[in-house]
């Protein structure tokens, strides 16, 4: 499969406060953004991702970011 050059978030684990509940998951329109149990970090679901960077954007402690 071929994919664009999206930019893809990383949740940085010194930053993330594993929110239980997550303003930058529930910002994800497309899911990418995936937390199983509450109070455990999230991570990025890279094949659902498609880099429109909300995510960044609506985390309150900056734990998201791009590389």
């Amino acid at each position: 499969m071929i994919r664009a050059n999206y930019r893809v978030p990383n949740v940085d684990a010194e930053k993330c406060h594993a929110c239980k509940k997550c303003l930058a998951r529930a910002s994800c329109r497309l899911k990418a953004l995936i937390q199983f149990e509450a109070h455990e970090m999230p991570y990025i679901d890279q094949e659902l991702c498609r880099g429109c960077l909300v995510c960044v954007e609506e985390c309150p402690f900056k734990a998201i970011e791009v590389r």
